[in-house]
């Protein structure tokens, strides 16, 4: 019966003693809308400190501008899959990521695996036309480092939609 009583005790004592145990990690929990309102801000005094006119903000937050415009009134769709050239800066101007002619095999538009902020260049422009786009870190890595990539990157890529399959 004593030793029962010890072990319960001793049982009772591991889970106190890490009940109680402070996380070392004092991070604040992710705030959407409040990045996101700090990425407007930072995105509005980027193209005002640039001179760059012409940008329209699309209802995701990301700022665009349609550069050439391709041909044909019809638009990539979430569902096609597509050929594209690009490149991605940040914006002090390092460029972390560029490709031409990259066909993304059978990966949709639309599917897991892209940034959901890189999704909405290629659907502003038709076959052939190129567009340059501000992505809000909340529409990219948000808060993850991502080696070149600093957390909380607003990210600038300029894509040229070459071709994209039904």
């Amino acid at each position: 019966m004593k030793r029962n009583i010890f072990g319960l005790t001793g049982l009772l004592a591991i889970v106190l003693i890490f009940a109680c145990n402070k996380k070392d990690d004092d991070t604040p929990p992710y705030d959407y809308d409040k990045q996101a309102a700090k990425d407007e801000q930072t995105i509005k005094d980027y193209i005002a400190a640039n001179n760059l006119t012409g940008y329209v903000r699309d209802t995701t937050g990301v700022y665009f501008k349609v550069l050439v415009h391709g041909q044909g009134g019809d638009t990539i769709k979430l569902t096609d899959r597509f050929n594209i050239d690009y490149k991605g800066f940040l914006l002090n101007g390092t460029r972390f990521d560029s490709a031409r002619s990259v066909t993304f095999n059978d990966m949709r538009l639309g599917q897991p695996g892209l940034i959901e902020g890189f999704k909405v260049g290629p659907m502003k422009t038709t076959k052939g036309g190129t567009v340059r786009y501000f992505i809000p870190s909340v529409l990219g890595y948000r808060d993850q480092d991502k080696g070149t990539i600093p957390p909380n990157s607003v990210l600038i890529f300029e894509v040229k939609l070459n071709n994209y399959y039904y």
